[in-house]
């Protein structure tokens, strides 16, 4: 089993929406959504607090809807909320112990390790929501061939770009291609800024260096593992993957991306005009909207990941709900899954709370998209695939592969050179994992 997502990694997609509000918002972990009675089922769920994305009842919309469920089902939910980087090791406790209490419960790229723990349920989906769902969202929630969850929100990689300054370097929109993104980022990078900017010196997976190069293997034609669980990334995609970073480092890249953390190291840079391009998730667009965080408001704009050889691609953020295996009502928890993402349900969480729903028809839904201008970006770049190759020892992985990608970033080994020592150092993590 890996250890636990550092707390670093763990803020990193998040901090923006965290501050003030968050830490006082820490008071309320166990807040119960309707006074116990004498109900037929008691469901717990354990999830991240507000302004994390949190479910109805916990996080302020559908909060009608979601007292009508619970009479409906004669039932009540309570919620036992914690600041998100605290979530993983309290589950690991629990979990280890055999004392989690949960009947639904969060994850974010953690299945595989906790799938011992967990009920297989999602192939139980009523067909009509699977099929409004990417079908991508299940690589992250499925391990050994079984899905154990169901993603809520779509949170996926995407390219943001400050349009004033495409604008005056020639551009009349954003780079589509590999060729066209390495030149805009050479081009944009004039009077006192960079054309990119990113956050490398975390090497861990979502959300650090590995994750990129996640995202541009994909783009390249390339995978992670093959069918027998073992790293097959030593090929030309592999390779072209990391030298297309490598070369967008030459290209433009602030030099300071290889000392920038977390994403908000880099967000920061690109919210105060200091770089014209990152890639980042969609919790980036309300920051910067907002002048106490940004001086571009009114400027950024979206598109999908440049296209590699394959064309595009992308790495999710994975947050999902899943039902623990302890649970006394499956039935029940299962459907309290469903109501989180009924379509009525989904689009309040994106209208009420900037979280973007996982159905591709509330995506597509007119009002979401006003309210949320990037969500066409986003659902279109749903429509191509995306996957964070979790496994149980995604950690280790993923920290071993990211700093071999910081080797050839900073120019000590061939992009070839490191790949082929990331594939032993990961061969050798998933041989012990038996």
């Amino acid at each position: 089993m890996p250890a636990a997502i550092p707390t670093q990694l763990q803020s990193s997609r998040r901090a923006f929406l965290q501050g003030a509000a968050a830490a006082g918002a820490l008071a309320a972990t166990g807040l119960t959504a309707r006074p116990a009675a004498a109900e037929t089922a008691t469901l717990s769920v354990f999830g991240p607090l507000p302004p994390d994305p949190a479910p109805p009842g916990a996080a302020k919309f559908a909060e009608d809807a979601f007292a009508a469920w619970q009479k409906a089902k004669d039932a009540t939910v309570s919620y036992d909320l914690l600041a998100w980087p605290q979530l993983h090791d309290r589950m690991a406790t629990a979990f280890a112990s055999g004392a989690a209490p949960w009947d639904v419960i969060y994850m974010c790229g953690w299945v595989p390790e906790f799938a011992g723990s967990l009920l297989p349920y999602a192939d139980e989906l009523p067909k009509a929501l699977v099929a409004d769902l990417p079908q991508s969202s299940f690589e992250t929630v499925s391990w050994d061939g079984k899905r154990y969850g169901a993603v809520f929100t779509l949170s996926l990689l995407t390219l943001f770009y400050n349009r004033e300054h495409l604008a005056a370097a020639g551009f009349d929109g954003p780079p589509r291609t590999w060729d066209e993104f390495k030149r805009a980022a050479k081009e944009l990078t004039r009077d006192g800024r960079y054309g990119f900017v990113a956050n490398y010196a975390d090497p861990a997976g979502i959300g650090g260096t590995a994750s990129y190069w996640m995202a541009f293997l994909q783009q390249a034609g390339g995978r992670m593992y093959g069918e027998d669980g073992l790293p097959v990334f030593k090929g030309e995609a592999g390779v072209d993957a990391l030298q297309m970073m490598v070369d967008l480092m030459g290209a433009g890249t602030d030099p300071g991306s290889i000392s920038y953390a977390g994403i908000n190291d880099a967000t920061n840079v690109l919210l105060s005009g200091r770089a014209s391009m990152m890639m980042n998730w969609p919790f980036m667009w309300n920051a910067a909207q907002d002048p106490k965080q940004s001086q571009i408001v009114g400027k950024l704009a979206s598109a999908i990941l440049p296209a590699g050889p394959a064309g595009s691609a992308s790495i999710d953020g994975t947050d999902a709900w899943t039902i623990g295996k302890a649970s006394r009502h499956p039935d029940t928890a299962r459907a309290l899954v469903e109501f989180y993402l009924d379509a009525d349900v989904q689009k309040r969480q994106a209208l009420d709370t900037g979280w973007l729903p996982i159905r591709l028809s509330v995506l597509a839904d007119p009002e979401v998209q006003a309210k949320l201008p990037n969500a066409p970006t986003v659902l279109e770049q749903a429509r191509h695939p995306y996957n964070s190759f979790v496994t149980p020892d995604f950690n280790q992985v993923t920290q071993a592969l990211g700093t071999e990608v910081q080797k050839a970033l900073q120019g000590q080994k061939t992009a070839a050179q490191a790949i082929a020592d990331a594939q032993d150092l990961v061969t050798a993590i998933v041989k012990r994992r038996g």
